[in-house]
C-alpha cells in the first residue's frame, strides 16, 4: 500500500520548495475566486478556478495525476451544477472501454511475440545507419498506432471526443492522410539537416545475433486473432460491427488460449484513464457552466470576419499558444477543442477545427515539458534537452508552412471546405 501511494498518489518530495511551489500554485486560482473576472458568477469562478489549478498541477507536476483528476472531479461535481453525465462523459462513453481493452489487447501483442519475431528481424536486415532509423521509427509507429494505446492514439482519440462530427476511420484516413504523409517526408528532412553531422557516421548494430524461433501454436493462434481483429478495426465501414464489441471478443479468446492471463490486468493504465476522464470533463463543463464563453469571448475579436490563411493561422498560433502553457497534449486539446468551437464554429467545419488543433500540437515542442517523450528521453539522458528547441524552433514555422501550404489546399481539393 505504501508503495502504491508513493507512486501514484503522494508527491514525489515533501520539502519546503514542493511547498512553495504548491502555495504559488493557488494565487491565480484564488484570485479568480476572489474578484471574479471577465463578468464570471460564483459557480464560473470556482469552475474556472479548478480547471487552473488541476492544469498548474499536472503542468508542474506539483500534485500527481490521480489526485489532482480526483480534485478537479470534485470541483465539478460540487459547484459546476453541469450534471453527472457532463462530468462524467468519457467513463460513461463508448471509447472508455474501447481504451481499456485495447490495453490488454496490447499485451496480448507482446506476449504473442509478434514484435520479436517479426518487426524486429525486419528491423535487423533493414535498419544500419542513424539516418535509415529515423524513416523505420516513423513507418513502425505509424503501423503500431492503431494497436497500441500510446500517446498519438490517444490524442486522435480525445480530439474526435470533443468534435460536433462523427469522425470515422474513413474520415481520418481521406482527409488526414495524404497531407499528413507529405508533413512527414518535411519533418524527416528538417530534421536530418538539423542533425545532420549527429547522424553521420554512426552505424547501427543491434547486436543480438541470436537465432530467432518460430512461432508456437498458441502464438500463431494469437496472432490470427490479432491480425482478425485489425483488419475488423479497418473495415468497420463496411461491416457496420462494433469496434469495442470486435475487440471485447478478441481479448476473450486471447484469455482462452491462455495468451492473456490474470496478472495482465496490469496492463491497464490506471492513472492515464483517471487523468483522462477528468481531461474529457474540462470542455464540456465549462461550456454547461457558461463559463467557455467568457473566457474564449476574449478571442472572438481576433479572427478576420471569412475563413483564409490568417484565420487558419491564427487557430494554430492559439492552439500552440495553450500548448506552451499547458505542456500536455491531451490536456492542451480538452480546452482548445471545445473553445475553438465556440469560436469557430460558424466559419469552419468541426472537422477542420478538430484536425487543425491536431496537427498544431503533434509535433510541436520548444522544450521537454511540451512532450512526454522528450521529457523522458532527456531526463534519462538520452539526448541534451537542447535539441528539442534546436528542433522546436524552426519546427513550429513548418507547422503554420504545412497548415496553410499542404492541409489547406488539400481539404478545399476534397471538399471539406
Amino acid at each position: 500500500m505504501k508503495a502504491i501511494l508513493k507512486k501514484y498518489v503522494l508527491p514525489d518530495a515533501v520539502n519546503a520548495v514542493w511547498g512553495m511551489k504548491l502555495a504559488a500554485s493557488l494565487l491565480i486560482p484564488l484570485g479568480i475566486l476572489l474578484f471574479q473576472p471577465l463578468g464570471l458568477n460564483a459557480r464560473q469562478s470556482g469552475v474556472l478556478a479548478g480547471v487552473l489549478l488541476t492544469i498548474i498541477w499536472w503542468s508542474a507536476n506539483i500534485v500527481k495525476k490521480i489526485p489532482a483528476s480526483v480534485f478537479l472531479l470534485a470541483v465539478f461535481c460540487a459547484v459546476s451544477g453541469a450534471g453527472f453525465q457532463k462530468v462524467f462523459s468519457f467513463p460513461l462513453s463508448e471509447t472508455f472501454p474501447m481504451l481499456v481493452v485495447t490495453y490488454l489487447f496490447s499485451r496480448a501483442i507482446s506476449n504473442a511475440g509478434i514484435l520479436e519475431k517479426i518487426i524486429l528481424p525486419v528491423l535487423e536486415r533493414t535498419v544500419h545507419t542513424a539516418f535509415a532509423c529515423v524513416p523505420a521509427i516513423i513507418l513502425t509507429f505509424f503501423l503500431m498506432v492503431y494497436v497500441v494505446p500510446q500517446p498519438l492514439a490517444r490524442l486522435i482519440i480525445v480530439a474526435a471526443e470533443f468534435s460536433a462530427a462523427e469522425i470515422t476511420n474513413r474520415i481520418w484516413m481521406r482527409e488526414m492522410f495524404l497531407p499528413t504523409a507529405l508533413v512527414c517526408v518535411l519533418v524527416v528532412g528538417l530534421f536530418g539537416f538539423l542533425f545532420r553531422r549527429q547522424l553521420a557516421g554512426h552505424p547501427i548494430s543491434m547486436g543480438r545475433g541470436e537465432r530467432i524461433k518460430g512461432f508456437s501454436k498458441r502464438e500463431k493462434a494469437a496472432s490470427g486473432i490479432i491480425l482478425a481483429t485489425v483488419l475488423l478495426w479497418m473495415t468497420q465501414d463496411i461491416h457496420g460491427i462494433n469496434s469495442t464489441l470486435v475487440t471485447l471478443a478478441a481479448v476473450i479468446l486471447l484469455f482462452a488460449i491462455k495468451t492473456l492471463r490474470l496478472k495482465d490486468f496490469n496492463a491497464i493504465d490506471g492513472t492515464t484513464l483517471i487523468f483522462l476522464t477528468a481531461a474529457f470533463s474540462i470542455g464540456g463543463v465549462m461550456e454547461a457552466c457558461g463559463a467557455a464563453d467568457k473566457v474564449f469571448g476574449l478571442f472572438s475579436g481576433v479572427f478576420p470576419s471569412e475563413f483564409s490563411v490568417a484565420y487558419l493561422w491564427i487557430m494554430v498560433a492559439i492552439s500552440m499558444a495553450l500548448h506552451m502553457l499547458l505542456g500536455s497534449n491531451t490536456t492542451t486539446l480538452s480546452v482548445v477543442v471545445p473553445g475553438m468551437m465556440l469560436l469557430c464554429g460558424e466559419q469552419v467545419p468541426a472537422e477542420v477545427i478538430v484536425f487543425t488543433a491536431v496537427v498544431s500540437v503533434s509535433f510541436h515542442a520548444i522544450l521537454p515539458f511540451h512532450s512526454v517523450s522528450m521529457m523522458m528521453g532527456a531526463s534519462d539522458g538520452y539526448f541534451p534537452s537542447g535539441y528539442v528547441t534546436r528542433f522546436g524552433l524552426p519546427a513550429t514555422l513548418l507547422v503554420y508552412f504545412a497548415a496553410a501550404a499542404v492541409y489547406l489546399p488539400y481539404w478545399r481539393l476534397t471538399g471539406l471546405l
